[in-house]
């Protein structure tokens, strides 16, 4: 197994999230350590986080490796991966298949389908019998597609895109769907697996938008006049200062104290959340 050099990066507490340069060296890690060839497509890079034990021991022992948990997708092989990779150490801990998962669908993934669909002759040729001509108008989103039967193979990527049309591109596309057209998409081949196309329905006559420039009142006027009707000034101060103070990710309020981390899936995470109590920090919560 090879070893890439460790990124010369300082953290300042296990628990935070990857750095960019973590991020980047996981990547290398698994690039050398498993031939991964341009078909791999990384969906998700997030910390690994280490032992529980570990991390509340602190400064009693050696800190925790940094690790990276990382979902691949191959394209060719139609197989996702989970991976640990060491990004002290510069190793590859876990590497294992998953047959038959889908990782989540990435903003690249979005942006690729949707121009994929607009080149696409047979979708063009269901938008002309809709009386739409100017593609470059049209909204096309991917959905996760539902199975329906032995052709919704699920080791195939597919998706469901949906199509809107937008009147000008500062348009509020989803106030006028085009019913009935649906498009099967592969997304580790990257092009229309099918056209479906349930028969045309009529475009919604009106637009749906909530700019200043379109909301108006009865005496079309703008609704909110800040000039003939302004608003009551509001301000909010803290003449002492905060309550709080925040130090990387460590917050501390009052009595509280705790660590703000962040995972693609999750969101939001806390750690550590501890209060002071009669002078002892007193543990309330790990995760």
């Amino acid at each position: 197994m090879q070893t890439v050099a460790n990124p010369a990066v300082v953290v300042e507490h296990p628990l935070d999230p990857l750095t960019a340069e973590e991020i980047v060296a996981a990547v290398e890690v698994l690039r050398q350590n498993q031939g991964l060839t341009d078909s791999a497509k990384f969906m998700r890079i997030s910390l690994h986080e280490p032992p529980k034990e570990r991390v509340l021991a602190g400064d009693a022992g050696a800190p925790p490796e940094r690790e990276a948990f990382v979902i691949v997708r191959d394209t060719t092989g139609r197989m996702t991966y989970e991976a640990v990779v060491s990004v002290t150490a510069g190793a590859v801990r876990a590497w294992r298949a998953a047959p038959g998962v889908q990782p989540a669908i990435v903003f690249d993934e979005f942006f690729a389908c949707e121009n994929a669909i607009r080149a696409n002759p047979d979708w063009q040729a269901a938008m002309r019998t809709r009386g739409v001509t100017d593609f470059a108008l049209a909204m096309i989103d991917p959905w996760s597609a539902g199975y329906y039967g032995p052709e919704d193979d699920p080791r195939r990527r597919l998706v469901r895109a949906l199509t809107w049309i937008r009147s000008d591109p500062d348009d509020n596309g989803y106030a006028r769907p085009i019913e009935g057209l649906v498009t099967l998409f592969d997304l580790d081949r990257m092009e229309v697996a099918r056209i479906e196309d349930h028969g045309v329905v009529p475009l919604p006559p009106s637009a749906g938008n909530y700019s200043a420039a379109t909301v108006t009142d009865p005496g079309n006027s703008p609704r909110f006049d800040r000039v003939a009707d302004p608003l009551k000034r509001i301000d909010i101060t803290q003449p002492e200062g905060a309550s709080f103070t925040v130090r990387g990710r460590a917050v501390n309020w009052h009595k509280w104290q705790l660590r703000v981390g962040f995972t693609p899936r999750e969101g939001l995470v806390l750690h550590t959340v501890s209060y002071v109590d009669g002078g002892r920090e007193r543990p309330v919560l790990y995760r």
